[in-house]
């Protein structure tokens, strides 16, 4: 019983530590001036759309998702961290992916995921819940959306798998 109290008392220090207080129901704040916006790329020959945690009219986008239409296949895209990062954790709810990738350093460094299926149960826990948490070479990042956010979530997974 004792052991319990503690890892409980432990996670709510975390949940501090990582990036604000969560809310009753386990979903982290909303850091304030991010959420998350889609973008729908209709200039090619199939359409594509992108997924992106940003604040509005800046480049300030710590993580974006992109797919094909119809395509049922995500992958996640990280600029600007370290050009050995290889690979990042991602949470939602009680859903955890880790996902192996490779970062181009020839500029700035741009990492990017192998594929997500569409269908996967992190991208259905992500889609319910509106928000997951990024963990990059041991810093985590929670990313939670506005209720405009959580429709643009629900919207871009609508767009790659249906």
């Amino acid at each position: 019983m004792m052991m319990k109290r503690t890892m409980i008392s432990i996670g709510g220090a975390l949940a501090l530590v990582l990036g604000g207080t969560a809310s009753a129901a386990g979903a982290p704040a909303v850091n304030d001036g991010y959420d998350w916006a889609m973008r729908v790329n209709d200039e090619e020959r199939s359409q594509s759309a992108i997924l992106a945690y940003e604040v509005t009219d800046t480049d300030d986008q710590p993580l974006a998702f992109t797919c094909e239409e119809g395509g049922n296949r995500i992958f996640a895209t990280i600029t600007g961290n370290s050009p050995d990062l290889t690979a990042v954790v991602l949470a939602s709810g009680d859903q955890t992916l880790r996902l192996k990738g490779t970062t181009d350093a020839e500029d700035i460094p741009y990492f990017t995921s192998e594929e997500i299926a569409g269908g996967s149960a992190f991208i259905r826990s992500f889609a319910a819940n509106g928000w997951l948490r990024m963990t990059v070479e041991g810093a985590a990042t929670d990313m939670a959306g506005t209720a405009s956010g959580k429709q643009a979530i629900t919207r871009f997974v609508a767009f790659c798998t249906g």
